[in-house]
């Protein structure tokens, strides 16, 4: 059953160079978007948790109008 699913999807590839092309971009870019906003989420949800009671300490920034 694996076996037929995986003939299928390759002699699609192969028929439609293009759109498998364009799939399998949008593909990659979405997974790697979507690993990058996990990183970047993370490293702001562990800013600061080496430090003992690191759930009282805030952090207050201030933006500068330009």
């Amino acid at each position: 059953m694996f076996k037929n699913y995986c003939k299928t999807a390759f002699r699609n590839l192969v028929r439609n160079k293009k759109f498998s092309l364009i799939n399998i971009c949008g593909l990659a870019i979405g997974i790697a978007s979507s690993i990058l906003i996990f990183i970047v989420v993370h490293y702001e949800l562990s800013y600061d948790t080496f430090q003992p009671e690191y759930k009282n300490i805030y952090h207050v920034a201030v933006v500068a109008a330009s």
